[in-house]
């Protein structure tokens, strides 16, 4: 790599914000909001929905089907595993950012390094944690409690989903509390049928929450978000903005502040502290595509990057006042490191519905959920694990008509491949994983590096007997549930993903009232560093069974509101 003098940008900017997806996106919009100027930095390149989204086109038109030419995943993209030919583009190349691993331990890392981050192919699903969730500790003794309980982050769910648009019901389960929903997807007769047999066995199934428009209200057509229609591609980037992005939703805001400043294809090397106060006083860049070296002063920094990364650039920003990283004097940065697990599921047919008339059902973006059915109380108590899972649900006819499950040749084959194809129904688990200090990410000491120069992570993490005996609990009750729903042919199986692998990795900035146990408070702000806040999912203390994106950017939204009223004390 050449060497090229550092440009010192001489701004002093009210806030820069790294990373521009659920997280930054939500910072910078109510940063701005708030008056205050911004700098967000992107490590990846900018978006343009018109070149970049492809949620109009179908496999077909591609030579390869949508797979993409032979070998361009093992090329340059083998971890990303739920990309596709037409959105590989929204996710990193892996030959450009290594990391390490354990051998015989592997982490599957999914990044995604663009403008929008991971909203742009995100799955949408918008649960609220309870008190079950951040009083975890008090209800079963493992670990800790969040700083925070449900009261606390209320009414920020409330304005993220207001703000977002959240389509559901309200259900009345107070281990999965309601919100103000847009109207739900309807659910499939499939779909309808598995609730019932759920239900039978006392587990209620309700109808996913998505952060999909049902209906477009004021704000959301003031920015130009239109209501879905059901093209099913949301994953391929959605360019009517139905789906919630930042790249739809929270950065126009802030744009249309006049505030914003976003520079993509910055990759933050390390966060500078001032050495009179320990304080931080800015980030250096390097550039993505000119490898330019940058400075950017700010006097509040948002560290929004996603979980590892914001961990890898805490850790790498060490100095005379934090010589074990930036936010480190308890040793726990890096630390608690979870992702949720799924892999067991199940898959079934429903003989009432085959060879029924075709209709579109594969478009819609939300099937059926069973929640957390287990440990909500002594008498749902399991007594082999803590915690629990749930089911993500669906049936219904779509593009993929599972003719790999059916076996004939020729016209017979067909025929039966069509009178199937309108009964299937799947189930598969998403669980929780408990947060332990063995699983941790720490500069790799090998001394690896990324394309820039910037060194890597090595991760050490592994699953406990705490969740594989979750897993088997949970393929039995699949089981049972499918059973009880009348489905037949019935196979359930498959093995616990590895961790990373579902994209939730959370935790290891976890944030306590004991600073010598935690690294944040409970307003995102680092104990060592006042000025310094970590907002995505690194400040979380446990993972729950739930998607986290939604409580990403509640707790976002709260910490701006703190760090508007520190500002006003003078305090930052």
């Amino acid at each position: 790599m050449t060497q090229v003098k550092t440009t010192r940008n001489t701004k002093i900017y009210d806030a820069i914000i790294i990373g521009s997806g659920a997280s930054g996106g939500m910072a910078a919009k109510e940063l701005t909001e708030k008056g205050m100027e911004v700098i967000v930095l992107e490590a990846g390149p900018p978006v343009n929905p018109a070149r970049d989204f492809s949620m109009h086109k179908n496999a077909y038109e591609d030579m390869y089907r949508g797979f993409g030419p032979p070998g361009w995943r093992q090329k340059d993209q083998w971890m990303e595993n739920t990309a596709g030919h037409f959105s590989k583009h929204f996710y990193v190349k892996d030959s450009e950012n290594p990391y390490t691993t354990d051998p015989g331990k592997p982490f599957m890392w999914v990044r995604a390094r663009i403008v929008g981050g991971k909203t742009l192919h995100w799955g949408r699903l918008s649960w609220r944690y309870s008190d079950l969730d951040f009083k975890a500790a008090t209800h079963d003794g493992f670990d800790a409690d969040w700083p925070i309980d449900y009261a606390e982050i209320q009414s920020y769910y409330d304005k993220v989903e207001e703000f977002v648009g959240v389509s559901g019901n309200k259900d009345g389960l107070w281990y999965q509390p309601d919100g103000n929903y847009l109207p739900p997807m309807n659910l499939t007769c499939g779909e309808q049928l598995l609730k019932k047999g759920s239900e039978k066995l006392g587990r209620p199934g309700i109808t996913s929450r998505v952060s999909m428009l049902t209906a477009a209200k004021p704000i959301h057509k003031k920015y130009g978000r239109a209501v879905c229609h059901y093209c099913g591609h949301c994953g391929d980037g959605c360019d009517v903005g139905a789906m919630f992005s930042s790249v739809s939703a929270t950065l126009p805001v802030a744009a249309a502040t006049g505030k914003m400043t976003l520079r993509p294809n910055s990759v933050v090397r390390h966060i500078n502290v001032d050495p009179a106060t320990g304080n931080a006083k800015g980030v250096s860049v390097v550039d993505r595509v000119t490898f330019q070296e940058l400075e950017f002063q700010g006097k509040v920094i948002i560290v929004a990057g996603s979980t590892l990364e914001s961990t890898r650039l805490l850790l790498n920003s060490k100095s005379r006042q934090h010589p074990n990283g930036l936010g480190n004097s308890s040793g726990v940065l890096g630390h608690y490191l979870v992702d949720h697990f799924g892999g067991i599921s199940g898959f079934g047919l429903f003989h009432t519905l085959a060879g029924r008339d075709s209709v579109n059902e594969d478009g819609k973006a939300a099937g059926l959920f069973v929640p957390r059915f287990r440990n909500l109380d002594a008498k749902t108590k399991h007594p082999k694990f803590l915690r629990g899972y749930g089911f993500e649900c669906s049936s219904g006819m779509g593009s993929n008509p599972n003719a790999g499950r059916i076996a004939g040749f020729g016209k017979d084959f067909k025929e039966s491949v069509r009178k199937w194809s309108t009964a299937p129904v799947y189930m598969t688990t998403r669980a929780n994983m408990l947060s332990r200090f063995e699983n941790f990410a720490e500069i790799d000491p090998g001394g690896t590096v990324d394309a820039w120069g910037i060194p890597v992570l090595r991760i050490h993490i592994q699953h406990s007997d705490n969740e594989r005996e979750m897993a088997k609990d949970a393929a039995d009750c699949i089981e049972e549930t499918l059973k009880s729903a009348g489905a037949e042919d019935i196979s359930v199986g498959g093995e616990m993903t590895a961790p990373g692998k579902i994209i939730h990795e959370l935790g290891t900035a976890r944030m306590g009232n004991d600073r010598k146990s935690s690294v944040l408070n409970k307003w995102n702000q680092t104990h060592d560093v006042k000025n310094v806040f970590v907002t995505d999912g690194a400040a979380f203390v446990g993972a729950a069974n739930q998607n986290p994106t939604i409580t990403i950017m509640a707790l976002t939204m709260r910490a701006c509101d703190y760090i508007e009223s520190e500002r006003k004390r003078g305090n930052l």
